[in-house]
């Protein structure tokens, strides 16, 4: 049984779909502020998505942390946090 990478972490379109939402809104807050509602949204939708497949919270985390870190710098470490509560947020809602 091999293990999947992060990036592998299924062929299910709506988690490829919910990752790209959040990679395009990560990289649209790099141009303007006002669209970390946005990457909050995107973020949270993301990490639903892996729950429904199944992925753990400590998983899931990890897999929009590898995302955000792909996706933007350090210089926008208050976009990364937001983002990483709205993971966790919406991963635990029902």
């Amino acid at each position: 049984m091999s293990h999947a990478t992060a990036y592998d972490i299924s062929d299910d379109d709506q988690v490829a779909s919910a990752r790209e939402r959040f990679r395009e809104a990560l990289l649209r807050s790099k141009r303007s502020r006002s669209s970390i509602g946005e990457v909050e949204v995107a973020a949270g939708k993301f990490c639903q998505a892996l729950r429904r497949i199944g992925h753990t919270p400590e998983r899931a985390l990890i897999d929009a942390k590898r995302v955000i870190d792909d996706t933007i710098d350090g210089d926008a470490v208050g976009v990364a946090e937001r983002a990483v509560a709205s993971c966790i947020r919406y991963y635990f809602q029902q």
